[in-house]
């Protein structure tokens, strides 16, 4: 009887922590629900490779000069982050820029460049990768020199690999292969950089629910490739990053993605994107923190297809008109703000098994 009394006082208080959780979220005044930053998110900077993750050294050059047309201030990824979760202010316009992958074509003009600016960025790296092609990808010396220039190396996985596959939510191998790919990396990094940041970014954007809830568990920082701009009401293991290569190069469109902050919701609360054949096309539902500033719009590959429900004031269903098909897809949401051409943005990714 004892021990059935403490059970229920023990789910007594979690209930009551969850809605204090909730109505501190609710609680958040604009001028918070406002602060935040975006990151950009690029692969090669060279004219010779894959046109689908590049962009030229012009090409980035130009974005630098657009970031400072526009009285951007450029942060550390980590420092960032730790200031928003501590609700600290950053200035309005921020902006972090991240590199995937560690290629070797990024030091020959584009890191330069950013170290010519003072400005910090954040490289992502496979150190299995590097050790197996060192002639493509930044050795150890290499980024241990750029860490000593405001770059900061963190974790992309051992060797790329994909995170979610083959079952992963009930395949316990497959879960402890992909753990170990991200220990052993934090544990090359802190040997060859001599400290880590504990930021990592998923290979190919894609997380499931089983993996964020072991990244949470080790107090580590995640990132997807997703669109959208990060506050304190985000979700630290899937934050959101704009990808700037290739079509996403676009000076007009990036300077729209830039000026974007985060659609003030609760992103903790948003599925999985993994969705099976039977489940497709997926729905999800968001509850505004704030007010409703303007109308909300969402779409899919550009286009408003989509089954937009009110459910109340601040509560939305959201869902495609048909089925998305196989592989990576995403729905994108809109609300302008107070301040002509900037927009609140959320981006819920999906994999369609």
């Amino acid at each position: 009887m004892v021990k059935l009394f403490q059970r229920s006082c023990l789910l007594l208080l979690a209930l009551v922590g969850l809605q204090f959780s909730k109505l501190a979220y609710a609680a958040i005044d604009l001028s918070l629900v406002d602060n935040g930053f975006v990151i950009l998110q690029y692969h090669h900077v060279d004219e010779n490779t894959p046109d689908v993750t590049s962009l030229s050294n012009e090409k980035f050059i130009q974005h630098l000069q657009l970031i400072e047309k526009l009285g951007f201030t450029v942060v550390d990824l980590a420092e960032a982050i730790d200031k928003v979760r501590a609700g600290e202010v950053l200035p309005d316009k921020s902006v972090a820029i991240s590199f995937d992958d560690g290629y070797k074509n990024i030091a020959k003009q584009a890191l330069p460049e950013l170290k010519k600016r003072g400005w910090p960025a954040t490289i992502f790296v496979n150190p299995g990768l590097l050790a197996k092609s060192p002639s493509f990808y930044l050795t150890w010396d290499e980024l241990k020199y750029w860490s000593k220039h405001k770059m900061t190396i963190a974790n992309h996985g051992w060797e790329h690999d994909y995170w979610v596959r083959d079952n992963a939510a009930t395949n316990m191998n497959w879960q402890q292969k992909i753990k170990q790919s991200i220990t052993k990396t934090e544990q090359a990094i802190e040997q060859h950089i001599g400290y880590s940041k504990k930021l990592v970014a998923y290979p190919y954007g894609e997380y499931d629910s089983w993996i964020q809830t072991w990244l949470k568990q080790q107090k580590l920082i995640t990132f997807g490739q997703q669109s959208g701009a990060v506050a304190q009401f985000s979700d630290f293991t899937a934050l959101p990053r704009y990808p700037a290569s290739g079509i996403y190069a676009d000076e007009k469109t990036l300077t729209t993605k830039l000026l974007t902050k985060a659609l003030p919701v609760d992103y903790n609360l948003l599925p999985s994107p993994i969705v099976s054949d039977s489940a497709n096309p997926p729905s999800f539902q968001i509850k505004l923190l704030t007010a409703l500033v303007n109308s909300l719009n969402c779409f899919i590959g550009g286009k408003a297809e989509m089954d937009l429900q009110k459910l109340s004031a601040n509560e939305y269903k959201i869902s495609a008109k048909q089925k998305l098909a196989t592989g990576r897809s995403r729905y994108n949401c809109t609300m302008q703000t107070k301040q002509a051409g900037r927009f609140y943005w959320l981006s819920q990714p999906w994999l369609i098994e």
